[in-house]
């Protein structure tokens, strides 16, 4: 199944095709990035879609499958979604690899500068994108620790071993990531406050919180 949303969204020619088109229209918004995350949440637990996902060879069988499955989900929407993440992700690599490039981000002053910095180097993504995967990041197992080859303990993330810890911290600091996050969505919240992560009703900490609020202070 991921190798189909390769297969349509991010081989070479595919990608540079839709992420222009990505770049170029208006984005869509949490919502849907959360039903999107949430489809694939459900295929990893479902076995048999999983599998008819798998043998997909164009997006439009995918997409109706998605659709039997109570997913209404467009082509559109999926590429935003997974060119989206990639170029975020791609941003955080090319940065682990470039000191010059991770200090100018480290040292933007809010969120709306180091999106700048990200375009002038060819990423293209929102303050309110760089924050939902952030969150998503810091709320995943996925976040691990581990020593580099100086005994230095890391925060990183599976996805290629890359430093993620310093991004979530500098969104903490402005504000776009909440110390706590929703795990569930507690019933007598109003509705309009239902998607705000700051609230401390029903919160939890990843497990790897602790590490990195000690490791940022040493």
């Amino acid at each position: 199944m991921y190798y189909q949303i390769w297969n349509f969204f991010l081989r070479d020619d595919k990608y540079f095709y839709w992420k222009e088109k990505v770049n170029g229209t208006q984005h869509f918004d949490h919502d849907m990035w959360q039903k999107i995350i949430d489809f694939l949440l459900l295929v990893e637990q479902n076995f048999s879609l999983k599998a008819q996902l798998g043998e997909t060879d164009s997006i439009e069988p995918f997409i109706n499958l998605a659709k039997e499955n109570g997913y209404n989900l467009t082509p559109e929407a999926l590429a935003w979604f997974v060119v989206t993440r990639k170029q975020i992700w791609d941003l955080f690599d090319m940065a682990q690899k470039n000191p010059s490039l991770k200090n100018k981000l480290l040292a933007s002053k809010n969120p709306q500068q180091f999106i700048k910095i990200a375009q002038n180097n060819g990423y293209q993504f929102s303050v309110e994108e760089l924050s939902w995967l952030l969150i998503e990041i810091k709320c995943s197992p996925e976040l691990v620790s581990i020593n580099n080859s100086v005994g230095e303990i890391l925060t990183v993330s599976n996805y290629g071993k890359i430093e993620i810890g310093y991004w979530i911290w500098l969104a903490e600091y402005w504000g776009i990531v909440p110390p706590f996050c929703h795990i569930n969505k507690s019933e007598n919240l109003l509705k309009q406050n239902t998607r705000n992560p700051f609230l401390l009703d029903q919160c939890f900490l990843p497990k790897s919180y602790f590490n990195q609020r000690l490791i940022s202070v040493i």
